[in-house]
């Protein structure tokens, strides 16, 4: 019986574990892009088809981020897309505080680092350049 109650446990154990892993090739690759200082807090994933007219990004996400606290967003575009993955984070005024294209050069960046200044409700805007079709995820980590 001792035996039948180890074997149990065991599988459960197992199955615990395994089951709080990534199974996405694409998270995968991007939680082990943000660096090893960095926590994993979560992870979005985004598919979008082509935009019918260019106007507001179209996939937004809230999130509580707290003040003094250091985040880095990874964004990660899978091969197959047309655009690249990019991100627009506005505060509860609907500002824009970060921004993972560079205004000046039109550079997008893949890593953005945002120390936030005061806590609150966060509106992430991801969508993929000129708004072409494609499939990305943005991770969302904690810089210790």
């Amino acid at each position: 019986m001792k035996k039948y109650i180890i074997a149990i446990v065991f599988l459960l154990t197992t199955w615990i574990i395994s089951s709080g892993q990534p199974t996405d090739p694409l998270v995968s690759k991007c939680i082990r892009s943000t660096g090893s200082n960095a926590k994993y807090l979560k992870d979005f994933r985004i598919q979008l088809g082509k935009a019918s007219f260019q106007g507001d990004l179209r996939f937004k996400a809230n999130m509580t981020l707290w003040k003094n606290k250091k985040y880095r967003f990874s964004l990660c575009t899978a091969d197959d897309s047309k655009g690249q993955l990019i991100l627009y984070i506005r505060d509860e005024s609907n500002k824009v505080v970060r921004s993972s294209v560079d205004e000046k050069n039109g550079k997008i960046n893949s890593i953005v680092d945002f120390v936030c200044k005061k806590s609150g409700i966060y509106r992430l805007c991801f969508d993929f350049t000129n708004g072409q079709p494609g499939s990305g995820v943005g991770v969302v980590s904690m810089i210790k």
